[in-house]
């Protein structure tokens, strides 16, 4: 049983077929490495459109695996950054990822084993 992950949506997107579910699966450990080094960099450039969006793409990324705890973070963090308030929470929410999401990785790769 997943802590973190939840894949009946992902399962069900791909029908049963392992090969095409892990192929998903490895697309997201680059994307979440990428969009991580974009929302560090965008916190301390202050750029909100940045983190706005890449709190946006995360999102529907995590809630393609399952992974709605913290895809509900990036909602707020994307909600708050667009309209640029509570600066002072940002850093939190992604602290909040940064901190969470290689417990979700670990149970990713451990699927695709």
């Amino acid at each position: 049983m997943n802590k973190y992950v939840n894949l009946d949506y992902l399962n069900s997107v791909v029908s049963g077929d392992e090969k095409v579910k892990r192929e998903i699966i490895e697309m997201f450990f680059s994307q979440v490495d990428e969009l991580s080094e974009a929302l560090k960099t965008a916190l301390k450039e202050n750029d909100y459109e940045k983190i706005s969006f890449s709190a946006h793409t995360l999102k529907s990324t995590l809630r393609i695996m399952g992974i709605e705890n913290i895809a509900q973070k990036m909602e707020i963090l994307q909600n708050l950054s667009a309209k640029k308030e509570s600066p002072e929470e940002y850093s939190g929410l992604i602290n909040y990822f940064l901190e969470n999401i290689p417990f979700a990785i670990s149970e990713l790769k451990e699927v695709i084993k």
